[in-house]
């Protein structure tokens, strides 16, 4: 499937919102990767609207550097179990505050996901599991409705305004776009 039939979703949240989440992200002065998690309630066919956002301190994580973020043993079970317990979907989100250019996930990433988005996708079913990356420029977004590949692309609705993912990861993993 070629890139522009492949879905969006959109997720919509505040210029507040937003402001906050990549305060928290990408920090001045601060090269370590960051993370979040975003609580999501569907609006509308491929439209979720942030509920809710946990800003993930140093005790969720094992290990937080340059150039990588492992999270805890059983960080991602709480977080599974808050969307669960809410019925929202989840979305994870960390920044590579390193690149300036177009962002994209690392190869890295990409091993954690094609683990983790199938198990996320199983234990809340019926709702997408979405990953975002920010940069200090950029951001790119992937979503998983089902188990397997990504289903597309996400982008963002801050205050009405649609702001673009930068597509680079899902041309990436499918080498047939």
């Amino acid at each position: 499937m070629r890139e522009s039939e492949r879905p969006r979703l959109r997720i919509a949240l505040s210029g507040l919102c937003y402001r906050s989440l990549l305060a928290a992200l990408v920090r001045e002065k601060d090269e370590r990767e960051h993370g979040a998690f975003l609580f999501a309630k569907p609006e509308a066919q491929g439209l979720l609207e942030v509920v809710d956002v946990e800003l993930l301190q140093s005790d969720h994580f094992e290990s937080q550097s340059f150039g990588y973020l492992e999270l805890r043993e059983g960080a991602l079970q709480e977080m599974i179990l808050r969307a669960h317990q809410s019925e929202t979907a989840l979305i994870e989100a960390h920044s590579h505050p390193f690149s300036i250019g177009r962002v994209s996930f690392s190869p890295f990433d990409e091993d954690g996901l094609r683990e983790v988005a199938p198990h996320v996708v199983w234990r809340l079913p019926g709702r997408p599991y979405v990953a975002l990356v920010f940069g200090r420029k950029t951001f790119d977004g992937l979503f998983w409705s089902k188990a397997g590949e990504p289903s597309g692309a996400v982008d963002l609705v801050v205050d009405g305004e649609v702001l673009s993912s930068t597509g680079e990861s899902l041309r990436r993993w499918s080498p047939e776009l």
